[in-house]
């Protein structure tokens, strides 16, 4: 910017020098030409003995020689006020001529006018000229702040931002409040860092999505062979027991001759294998990806009534006490077959696990549906993991205690795919279960 503004001012000097002189000479001869044709009129009309005040004005004026002469030459007058010989021979200079006529006698009228004034005023303009430069480089210097601070500083803060831009730090803002092409700039990049913002916004969230699906899938996948390894080990204990005593049998080994005796046990066996194999199937199709409820509008108080029904004798058995507080007429839109085996699955645990005399009470209030035994309580480490699959209570593992470990598991599925909240938590009477059927 500065050595532009140098140039500028020197190119436009030049021109100033260069046709300064020209357009001051011609100014100088149109003025001489115009006195000099002035002072023939004065001659015609006055003669030029009384109008040598004329003559010495008009020499005194344009620093010019005049002469009269009559026809036959004869020097009649002359003035000089420019002393041509002291004068520089390279100043420019013009002549003028013309005859008038005083009492019918003709004269000739010469003048010769010297144009030194342009010669000087361009030695003015050369003998300025360090002052000039003087004066053009401060003018461009204080040009090159003003416009570097209003062009170039802001375009550099631009500039800062969009290097900030392609660390995609985008908290950045053009603060240029300008109409011009900059103010557009600055405007366009705060848009575009806005959109890429918003970009790189549902960039990050949908990559914090596929990450969590990911997590999803790999703790599905976990799922899946922690639950095939549990039902190889489910099945394997069984089919062992099967085979030696049908192998007993075979051979007649000791108690085994009693065949009706082991028979009947291999049968026992193999129904507790029927179960389990329908439970794992049960689960197993629960979990896939193409399971879909068929949902209807279900009365869950008397459903949950009727099950409640199918655990009085077990519990008259076991001297235990059932209260239900079970509100009319609930209805919520539910896969009938899964919602019932939800309850029972849930109710036949409370009376399965519980001691003798306990109390097991039954709630639908609300949409909260809950079941808590009395008389027995959870582990805190065994709570964590109630609804994982083949998980029991009983490390032992022993069928007559305990079922299979699906049950719970099952439950959780199908509430899961209804979208019911559940929780399993001790209370100060027992182990309380609840749902939210909202």
């Amino acid at each position: 910017m500065l050595a532009l503004l140098v140039v500028c001012c020197i190119i436009i000097y030049g021109m100033v020098m260069i046709f300064l002189p020209r357009n001051y000479h011609t100014e100088l001869e149109g003025q001489v030409t115009s006195d000099f044709y002035d002072l023939v009129d004065i001659l015609e009309q006055n003669g030029w003995e009384a109008s040598s005040d004329s003559l010495l004005e008009f020499s005194m004026m344009n620093n010019a020689s005049v002469e009269i002469s009559d026809d036959i030459g004869n020097s009649l007058f002359s003035v000089n006020y420019a002393d041509m010989e002291k004068m520089d021979s390279s100043a420019p200079s013009m002549s003028c001529s013309a005859t008038f006529l005083q009492n019918g006698q003709t004269y000739h009228l010469f003048a010769n006018a010297s144009l030194v004034a342009v010669s000087q005023s361009y030695d003015i303009l050369l003998k300025l000229i360090p002052l000039i430069a003087a004066v053009i480089l401060l003018i461009s210097i204080i040009g090159a702040v003003i416009c570097s601070r209003y062009y170039s500083k802001p375009l550099v803060g631009i500039s800062n931002v969009a290097k900030r831009m392609t660390t995609l730090d985008m908290t950045w803002k053009c603060d240029v409040r300008r109409r011009d092409e900059i103010g557009v700039l600055a405007a366009s990049l705060n848009e575009m860092s806005q959109q890429l913002s918003n970009a790189l916004d549902s960039l990050q969230a949908a990559n914090e999505q596929l990450q969590q699906d990911i997590e999803r899938e790999r703790e599905q996948e976990k799922q899946r062979v922690d639950f095939f390894t549990s039902v190889s080990h489910e099945l394997k204990t069984p089919i062992a027991i099967i085979k030696g005593q049908l192998e007993g049998m075979i051979h007649q080994v000791g108690p085994y001759k009693d065949r009706d005796t082991y028979l009947r046990r291999c049968l026992k066996t193999t129904n507790d294998m029927e179960a389990l194999v329908k439970e794992i199937l049960s689960a197993a199709r629960m979990g896939g990806s193409d399971f879909h409820l068929e949902r209807t509008d279900l009365d869950i108080s008397q459903m949950l009534r009727k099950v409640c029904q199918q655990f009085r004798g077990r519990m008259e058995d076991k001297e235990m006490e059932l209260r239900m507080d079970i509100q009319p007429a609930f209805h919520y839109a539910g896969d009938g077959r899964l919602i019932e085996k939800v309850f029972t699955n849930v109710i036949g645990n409370a009376v399965a696990y519980s001691p003798v005399g306990a109390t097991v009470t039954v709630s639908l209030q609300n949409g909260i549906f809950f079941v808590e035994n009395s008389g027995i309580h959870i582990d805190e480490e065994d709570l964590k993991q109630i609804f994982t699959p083949f998980y029991r209570v009983d490390k032992s593992r022993n069928r007559n205690s305990g079922g299979s470990g699906l049950g719970l598991y099952i439950t959780k599925t199908i509430l899961d795919h209804h979208g019911i909240q559940h929780s399993m938590v001790n209370t100060e009477d027992g182990v309380r279960f609840t749902a939210f059927l909202r």
